[in-house]
């Protein structure tokens, strides 16, 4: 079986940190015999390659310098930032849909996987219609809510073309949701699961609190450094924040004027053996996400299932797909976005009581085990792949 994903991005060299759950998700994909190629947008001139055994087709929409609408940062973001970048993604679709129509013209796949549907259904329909595959669109969350508050004059012929699908589905019951009244067929659920999530580990944890992430509006990690801010004198652990992002200079400058400088490590990109590292040796782990402007949040959170294959506990606040993962007092800690004082009060009560923090992380190691496990996941979406009614 041949089967094309469509992207916004995907990884362009070998260590690039773009998509690793879809690169995980391929390299399953192809362990099990299915033939995976990917469709995805040029990046500074980037042409079609093979990576890691997986044939990439990229489309150019620019000149080379202005190819930068995807990969260091979501096409949302950019497109905010001024008509110049609303034109960029017109060109975008355009070519997009040309470079489709050509190259399923000439390379036939028996499934055209859209993974970001608005606006990417308009290819699928040109791969469906110009190559005879069948579409599967599956979406992440996002990509709805933005539709919806940004576009919503576009939520009708959006609905038409995206109930020509032949499958749909969602990361989570969250996002299954927010397509009611949109898409008027059967969606299943299908997450997606983390990249280290079979890495167990039983090394003695440090009295680290960590996040990881992009700093970004959405994961809500002011409310983070308020939170250590109110309680670091009562605890003996030290914030580590993992990732980089627009909002790390804005994060820092917080941290000093809070007088917590000496207690939280800021270490920007990381690689996957020190990021192993940390996971391994934390005390618990904190996702405190929130709805930004855009009305954006966690589809699911990733990174939640990594640290959980860790057996750590995990605090994270109540929104989105988080609830899909995390059950409050039972694998982990919830907690409501936005509250610091709140976040407050589950950070001391996990940095204080070595038995919670381990029945959690048992319990959070067995739900990734149990329903978040790569086979699972795999399994269920070759069944759907092999399903032709609906």
């Amino acid at each position: 079986m041949k089967v094309l994903f469509v992207a916004t991005a995907y990884t362009r060299f070998k260590g690039d940190i773009i998509t690793p759950w879809l690169v995980e998700l391929i390299t399953r994909l192809k362990n099990e015999g299915i033939e995976v190629s990917v469709f995805t947008s040029s990046y500074k001139g980037l042409g079609n390659h093979v990576i890691d055994g997986v044939q990439v087709y990229r489309f150019r929409y620019c000149f080379k310098k202005f190819e930068r609408l995807t990969h260091e940062e979501t096409a949302v973001d950019r497109i905010t930032r001024g008509v110049f970048h609303i034109f960029l993604s017109f060109l975008y679709l355009v070519f997009g849909a040309w470079s489709m129509s050509r190259l399923t013209k000439h390379e036939k796949f028996d499934i055209v996987h859209i993974h970001w549907p608005f606006p990417h259904v308009i290819f699928g329909i040109l791969g469906k219609r110009f190559g005879g595959a069948r579409l599967f669109n599956s979406f992440y969350g996002v990509e709805i809510r933005w539709l919806k508050k940004k576009f919503p004059i576009l939520v009708r012929p959006f609905s038409v073309l995206i109930n020509k699908s032949d499958k749909v589905t969602a990361i989570s019951t969250h996002t299954a949701k927010e397509l009611e009244g949109v898409v008027r067929m059967p969606i299943e659920v299908i997450p997606f699961s983390a990249a280290m999530g079979e890495r167990h580990s039983a090394a003695i944890a440090k009295k680290e609190i960590i996040f990881v992430g992009r700093l970004v509006e959405r994961k809500g990690v002011k409310y983070l450094v308020e939170a250590f801010q109110r309680v670091h004198k009562s605890i003996p652990h030290q914030l580590i924040i993992i990732g980089d992002g627009p909002e790390r200079s804005q994060l820092e400058e917080m941290v000093t004027r809070s007088g917590i400088k000496d207690r939280v490590k800021f270490t920007g990109k990381i690689s996957d053996d020190a990021l192993t590292r940390y996971y391994k040796s934390s005390s618990f782990f904190v996702l405190p996400a929130v709805y930004d402007k855009k009305g954006d949040t966690e589809g699911l959170g990733v990174v939640l299932l990594e640290a959980m294959s860790y057996a750590k506990p995990v605090i994270a606040s109540n929104v989105g797909g988080i609830t899909d993962i995390v059950v409050d007092h039972e694998n982990g800690l919830l907690v409501p976005p936005a509250d610091p004082a709140a976040l407050a009060q589950a950070i001391v009560k996990l940095a204080r009581s070595k038995q919670l923090r381990r029945t959690l992380g048992g319990e959070a190691r067995k739900t990734v085990d149990e329903k978040f496990n790569w086979d699972r996941i795999i399994k269920k979406l070759i069944a759907l792949y092999h399903d032709n009614n609906g």
